[in-house]
């Protein structure tokens, strides 16, 4: 991913609603999760569980609980340092677990080893994102595949807009000498 926010989180969706009935964990999100927003997706706010730890490794261990747990329907996890080996037990735990599971890290991991049997680098692009597979089963793909995405209202302006010209700079001015204070 180029950079949290490009647009991952209204890619998954479809996927996301597909399991919208069971919960849905958001581990170490870059962004403070909004509950409009998950009104806006149709996900219920009360499915979301979102979850922040003070070190990777606490992180990582959550990942694999919630992948193991069975009653997630999803777990979203943004990381951007993880070593091979823990990868590899976070791709065991997935495979052995009905959860959807998403690892999105930035583009600079493109190039690191993973487990993964699809990955996808992300990147901006006008009104959608593009994809480019890295990684997948079957043929290589060559060409980046664009996907359209609808505007979110919760990222739209809804206020008018803020004249901010630069005022004209201060006038350098002198105090009179009663006023200036001697230490």
């Amino acid at each position: 991913m180029q950079q949290p926010g490009v647009g991952e989180m209204r890619l998954l969706l479809p996927a996301l609603r597909a399991v919208a009935q069971r919960r849905i964990a958001f581990l170490q999100p870059p962004h403070r999760f909004q509950p409009e927003a998950a009104a806006y997706w149709g996900l219920p706010e009360t499915s979301i569980n979102v979850v922040h730890a003070q070190k990777t490794a606490d992180a990582l261990w959550a990942g694999e609980q919630i992948l193991r747990a069975g009653t997630f329907g999803a777990l979203i996890f943004w990381q951007t340092h993880v070593r091979p080996e823990a990868l590899r037990r976070l791709h065991l735990a997935a495979q052995t677990s009905e959860s959807l599971f998403f690892m999105v890290r930035p583009l600079a991991a493109a190039s690191d080893t993973s487990p993964a049997p699809l990955r996808i680098a992300v990147r901006p692009a006008r009104d959608s994102v593009s994809l480019e597979f890295v990684k997948r089963r079957g043929p290589a793909r060559d060409e980046p595949l664009v996907v359209g995405l609808t505007h979110s209202p919760i990222l739209l302006n809804r206020h008018a807009s803020v004249d901010r010209r630069v005022s004209a700079a201060p006038q350098p001015r002198s105090l009179p000498a009663e006023l200036v204070v001697h230490e």
